[in-house]
């Protein structure tokens, strides 16, 4: 078998071994789709005989180009990926213009503007003038008219055209025409630019692409109609096209994609061919069929379905909690508990939380510093964005590019050369007047050329020599070097003299260590691309009769080098952040292409997610559907039942892409019951090796509780709840005491005398002995009797009615209660004289030899902690129980000791049908292969107040759930006890 099909599926080997010339492969979450489209390129490579350089395969990040790369060198060798014309539309694009600029007279040497030098160059235009619109809000929409093809002269005319806000729409147009004047007269190209000029490069040279064999795009569904365009400009003279993309993922809508674009490719090449790769090898089984019927909602989509190739593992959780404060307290102690209780499986970097808007993060990030939770942000500043690395860049590109007036700006008086802001801005009014770059000015005079309006102090004339003479003598040192080493030479040859660390430790002495170790590491990637052989360079196959421009070696790395600073999208975490585990808070568009086996979803409320400026509801429901492919192995989505807008709060209501039938079928309401089977099933899916059942149990200390239990399924905060021996809820502790342990201020006097005796024993049915370690609490019957007379009936009460009444008291059993006589006084109510321990109870027994409670801790009622264990345990070995509830739904498999079901009431039955009969099949498959059929229904004992108090209900005395086969002699004793206690 051909050794690049090896280790793909069916519809993945049908995909890279297709003959049809226009492929759209349709791949949705966790499908391989990277990896069928690195193998397509082999495929087209080895079988079809195309040069490398004859295939370009544009990619949607550089990261994602990265790692094609790397892929395609381990299956190919012999440096293939250096000679294929593989990067991002951007990068691609910039390499024809490097080479065939001039065809359309773009002049040599020309710079890419980024982001900031964009919104410097619009914050410049509009300082001088009245505009009312807002910096970005102006690069936003000057870049939706270039990504749709639109010059400032077209725009001009469809606003005319249109006549609609017009006053608004002439400013955009001023300021549009404005910043294309600016970049040009800096030589400078933005990123819509790098692709608006090469497709018109292509559309009037379709020969500097004569040689492209095969064009391959990823993630299609985030092209815009200006690289759709480069695409088909690309392949127009053999028309071989494969994409991948998954229009359910198509969320880039504000970057301009259009998803129209697979139904436009599909119109153009009637001859296209479709393959679907629809096995999913990222999540469980219930994520997945939860995910799609949240996308399958849009009708318009193409029909596919995701096919699980993990088990169904545990359902999501969609959980309501009162407040957006109360959701990040939930969503913290669920971070712990699930990492607590899956032992050494999971750790803080395998948690996402996953923002419909960075906004909903400032209680979520408060919550986990309050908790010690640690935690990083993605999507900060880029590292190329931080100050000490972003000056050194702009010398670099003052010394490549001179006539970038805003990174000569930025760099021209740091380190201090005494030029205040009057010089600087005499200097620049003289370079707009005399409508040369400001370069040019500066330089001529420094060399007495020029004169500004008003003569410069002696002061700013040497700093303005000082600076044109080191930005020369970097240029002249530039063409020294011929070889990838110059930018990284060039770096080091500034550092040294501007005494870079000096100026560092002066500027920045707080954080002097963390900067400078900044600057040490551009260093390390200047000299990375130094050194890397198998990095691309702007080389492109020569084709005859279309010439190339060349350009110096050293400029010509240099210039490579600051171009993929420019592109670079990659952003970083604070300073050690990568070699610490924390958990990951990132939007859902930063997401995108990622994974983590537990993912948090808050905020899935109207007005959040779909966002209430949202204009697009399917992109909107695209975003969620993102969002829950995430995860891999437990999904939460939460919403707070009101949120809070300044200082309005408001109800909020759930997310209409999750109506009330998905809700039933596809979710629980509370946190999943982490047993022994479900984290086993956990760790199948992320292919990890399952934790001992001593790991688990040591991370159960630290716990307040095994279960999701703080808030109910409703929201409902249960923190200061009490919970009654027999289960039952005391809301409010205050209001209704404790029945067992009275609160002393509700407490009535009472003449009761109480003894002490160490040697005391209390005697029962059983014959065993408990000796008495507390100096109070008991009482005999005879005192009691003595103490408390009989309550008088009422009129119309008899006295049997109100002996039962006032003498019942709660209790585990009455059998019980006879034999430890604790509380004995607990049937009326006391004053807090008479409670045990009071002082005044104290002065009248001198017996008692307990110390007295303090008074201000008298409200106080201590509670027990229970102590925690796992929710269940399988028996270590056989023994004389019979286990009557421990039938958990799925096989076991006595040779691993794996369980592939779950809990009953992990699943409820009709849930669980239901996911089955979705599935397809009764069997299900987990990771690594075992098949597990559907266990018996576990039958559930509970043992109520009914049941205790009426004996025809009762068949059997239940322990438990487990019934003790000890034969007849303790049987026997406890249907006499029952037959005496029953009522």
């Amino acid at each position: 078998m051909d050794y690049i099909l090896d280790g793909l599926n069916t519809a993945q080997r049908a995909a890279v071994s297709s003959p049809a010339s226009v492929l759209q492969v349709l791949a949705p979450p966790g499908s391989g789709k990277t990896k069928t489209l690195t193998a397509r390129v082999a495929y087209l490579l080895s079988h079809y005989g195309y040069r490398p350089q004859d295939v370009i395969c544009c990619t949607f990040t550089i990261k994602a180009s990265r790692e094609m790369r790397e892929r395609i060198g381990k299956l190919m060798g012999d440096d293939v990926e250096s000679r294929l014309i593989l990067g991002t539309f951007h990068s691609i694009c910039r390499r024809y213009l490097v080479k065939y600029g001039y065809l359309i007279g773009l002049r040599r040497g020309f710079g890419i503007a980024d982001s900031s030098d964009s919104l410097a160059i619009i914050r410049r235009i509009l300082k001088g003038s009245n505009f009312s619109i807002q910096p970005n809000a102006a690069r936003s929409q000057i870049s939706y008219q270039k990504a749709h093809g639109v010059s400032p002269d077209e725009f001009s005319a469809r606003v005319k055209a249109r006549n609609t806000k017009f006053a608004e729409q002439q400013e955009l147009v001023h300021i549009y025409r404005a910043y294309e004047s600016a970049l040009a007269t800096s030589n400078l190209l933005d990123y819509d630019d790098l692709l608006l000029r090469c497709a018109d490069l292509l559309k009037r040279h379709p020969d500097c692409v004569s040689n492209v064999q095969a064009v391959l795009v990823d993630e299609f569904q985030d092209t815009n109609r200006i690289q759709y365009e480069l695409m088909n400009l690309f392949a127009s003279r053999n028309r071989r096209i494969t994409i991948v993309g998954d229009p359910d993922q198509s969320i880039y809508g504000f970057r301009s994609a259009e998803i129209r674009n697979l139904t436009r490719m599909q119109r153009f090449y009637k001859d296209t061919s479709v393959v679907l790769l629809e096995d999913n090898y990222r999540s469980s089984g219930s994520i997945l069929i939860s995910a799609q019927d949240v996308i399958e909602q849009d009708s318009s989509r193409p029909p596919k379905k995701l096919q699980p190739t993990h088990c169904i593992g545990t359902m999501p959780v969609l959980r309501k909690l009162p407040t957006p404060v109360a959701e990040a307290k939930w969503m913290v102690q669920e971070i712990k508990r699930c990492i607590a209780m899956a032992g050494k499986l999971l750790k803080y970097s395998d948690v996402a939380v996953l923002l419909r808007s960075a906004s909903l993060s400032r209680h979520i990030e408060s919550e986990m510093g309050r908790m010690g939770v640690p935690y990083k942000m993605v999507g900060g500043s880029r590292f190329f964005d931080r100050v000490e690395v972003k000056l050194l860049l702009d010398y670099l590109r003052v010394v490549s590019h001179a006539e970038n007036s805003d990174a000569l700006l930025r760099v021209i008086n740091v380190p201090s050369r005494r030029l205040g802001d009057e010089s600087i801005k005499l200097l620049s009014s003289g370079a707009e007047e005399a409508n040369v770059p400001l370069w040019d000015f500066v330089r001529d005079v420094a060399q007495g050329r020029r004169s500004t309006k008003k003569p410069l102090s002696s002061q700013a004339n040497q700093g303005i020599s000082t600076f044109v003479g080191l930005i020369q003598t970097g240029k002249q040192k530039l063409l020294e070097w011929k070889d990838n080493s110059a930018p990284r030479n060039l770096l080091q040859f500034f550092i040294d003299k501007l005494s870079f660390q000096e100026y560092i430790r002066k500027t920045y002495q707080p954080d002097e260590e963390g900067r400078w170790s900044n600057v040490e590491e551009l260093l390390s990637q200047a000299e990375d691309t130094a050194e890397e052989k198998t990095e691309q360079d702007d080389s492109l196959p020569e084709i005859q009769g279309v010439k190339q421009q060349q350009s110096h070696p050293g400029e010509d790395a240099l210039a490579r080098f600051l171009a993929n600073v420019a592109l670079s999208t990659d952003t970083v975490s604070q300073e050690g952040e990568e070699q610490k585990e924390k958990v990951t808070i990132s939007t859902i568009h930063a997401a995108k292409g990622l994974e983590w086996p537990v993912v948090f979803v808050p905020g899935v409320y109207e007005g959040s997610i779909p966002h209430s400026r949202a204009d697009d509801p399917d992109e909107e429901r695209r975003l969620l559907y993102v969002a829950m492919t995430r995860a891999q192995a437990l999904l939460y989505l939460s919403f707070p039942l009101e949120s809070q807008s300044g200082f309005e709060t408001k109800q909020t209501y759930l997310t209409s892409f999750l109506p009330d039938d998905i809700i039933a079928n596809r979710f629980r309401l509370v946190g999943p019951r982490l047993e022994e089977n479900v984290v086993y099933q956990i760790a199948d899916i992320l292919r990890r090796p399952r934790p001992l059942v001593e790991d688990m149990l040591k991370g159960l200390d630290d716990l307040p509780s095994t279960r999701d239990d703080r808030w109910t399924a409703d929201g409902v905060d249960m923190s200061n709840t009490v919970i009654r021996w027999d289960g039952s809820e005391a809301p409010n502790a205050c209001q209704e005491p404790f029945p067992k342990r009275r609160r002393c201020e509700q407490v009535q006097s009472s003449t009761t005398t109480y003894f002490s005796s160490p040697n005391y024993t209390m005697t029962n049915a059983s014959n065993f002995s408990v000796q008495s370690t507390s100096s109070v609490g008991f009482s005999t019957a005879r005192n009691y009797i003595q103490t408390n007379p009989p309550p008088r009936a009422e009129p119309g009460q008899s006295i049997k009615n109100v002996t039962s009444t006032a003498g019942r008291k709660k209790g585990p059993s009455k059998s019980q209660n006879s034999n430890q006589s604790t509380s004995s006084n607990a049937q009326k109510p006391q004053t807090p004289g008479d409670a045990i321990g009071h002082p005044k109870h104290a002065a009248s027994n001198p017996v008692t030899s307990k110390p007295s409670i303090p008074p201000k801790l008298a409200g106080h009622r201590p509670q027990a902690r229970p102590r925690l264990s796992r929710p269940t345990f399988e028996p270590a070995e056989t023994n004389n129980y019979s286990w009557l509830t421990d039938l958990l739904e799925g096989a076991e498999n006595p040779a691993s000791g794996s369980h592939t079901g779950r809990q009953n009431d992990e699943i409820p039955n009709a849930k669980r049908n239901k996911v089955q009969a979705d599935l397809g099949s009764g069997e299900l498959k987990s990771s690594s292969g075992q098949t597990g059929g559907v266990r018996q229904a576990a039958t559930f004992h509970a043992t109520t107040m009914s049941t205790l108090h009426n004996p025809a209900t009762q068949v059997g005395r239940k322990t438990l759930g487990i019934r003790r086969n000890l034969g007849n002699g303790w049987e026997a004793r406890m249907n006499r006890e029952r037959n005496g206690y029953s009522r």
